[in-house]
């Protein structure tokens, strides 16, 4: 049987590659240490970075934004469910 992965899950992966990105970027910070505006800015700061290699590799930035809010709302409502 496999595991499908959780909101949780999503968010611990998340977690990780934005604790390697401020190791970083941000003085070695990691986000469980910084407060609301700076990991606010971390994680915008490693969105447009992702961004900026998307269009590096003649990836449609703009596709890529659209599909993670449509799949970030899927995975919402999946988890709603009772």
């Amino acid at each position: 049987m496999t595991h499908e992965p959780t909101n949780t899950d999503r968010a611990a992966w998340a977690k990780e590659a934005l604790a390697d990105f401020t190791a970083r970027t941000c003085g070695g910070d990691h986000p469980d240490t910084m407060d609301r505006s700076d990991l606010e800015n971390a994680t915008s700061d490693l969105i447009a970075d992702l961004l900026h290699f998307a269009e590096q590799q003649g990836v449609e930035t703009d596709c890529i934004l659209a599909s993670a809010v449509l799949h970030f709302e899927a995975e919402q409502r999946e988890e709603a469910r009772p």
